[in-house]
């Protein structure tokens, strides 16, 4: 039976999934296929590719994550070209160069549906996955026009059995309300916390039509997505919190 993760989105939240790659490894999972939306498309892309977690803390210690917001605008406040030159220079040129099949998740916003892209050109994929609507533009790639694939599908369980998974292991580092207890402070938080509520909301009902095999949800409780220098406190959440969980799963 083949296992597949599914990495959610959560920007700097998203370091814990490097945390919960270190736990499968050290517990020696087989996990066949990896699916991925928004920052957790850029973990587990590079992981497809070949990496090991400690190959990509690496890279997550060794990247200026806020300069690769490219403040000249194009068709959104941001432009992507920094994120792309970035993907580009850790991925594969395309998906048939990675080791595990992949698929990154995007939104469609032509036609209201989520899309699993899982062939052809593999930075553009992860690009259009992590494209986080208002802030960047619209990705154009095989025809459609395409934005963050956290606005329909946070945890891409079901893009993981897309792929062929019979058996998924879902990392969650989506918004949790029941662990926050601090008001949002301004209109601009007020906003963010609004789209984190929604998310968060969706994402449960997802999850109760389509249960993962095993869910691990760090505690990552005061992390925004804007706290990238918060590295080396996200991480080891996810560890933690993975370790944790595959201890008590039968494997």
């Amino acid at each position: 039976m083949r296992r597949g993760i599914a990495l959610a989105g959560g920007a700097a939240r998203g370091f814990a999934h490097i945390g919960v790659l270190r736990a499968v490894e050290e517990r020696g999972l087989d996990v066949s296929v990896v699916a991925g939306t928004s920052m957790g498309a850029i973990v587990g892309a590079l992981w497809a590719s070949g990496l090991g977690w400690e190959q990509i803390l690496e890279i997550a210690r060794s990247t200026s994550w806020l300069r690769l917001i490219d403040f000249r605008p194009r068709g959104g406040l941001l432009s992507p070209r920094k994120l792309r030159e970035f993907l580009g220079r850790y991925l594969p040129d395309d998906f048939s160069g990675l080791v595990r099949p992949f698929a990154a998740v995007a939104t469609d916003v032509v036609r209201g549906r989520s899309v699993y892209l899982h062939e052809g050109d593999l930075p553009s994929a992860v690009l259009a996955s992590a494209a986080y609507p208002g802030l960047f533009p619209l990705i154009e790639r095989d025809g459609l026009q395409l934005t963050d694939g956290g606005v329909l599908d946070n945890l891409p369980v079901e893009a993981a059995r897309f792929l062929g998974a019979g058996w998924t292991l879902a990392s969650d580092v989506s918004y949790d309300p029941d662990r926050e207890n601090e008001p949002p402070a301004g209109l601009v938080e007020l906003g963010r916390r609004a789209v984190d509520l929604m998310q968060a909301r969706l994402t449960q009902v997802r999850l109760a039509m389509n249960p993962p095999d095993v869910y691990v949800r760090p505690d990552l409780a005061g992390i925004g997505l804007e706290h990238f220098g918060k590295l080396e406190e996200i991480w080891p959440r996810g560890y933690e919190a993975a370790r944790a969980v595959l201890d008590e799963v039968e494997l």
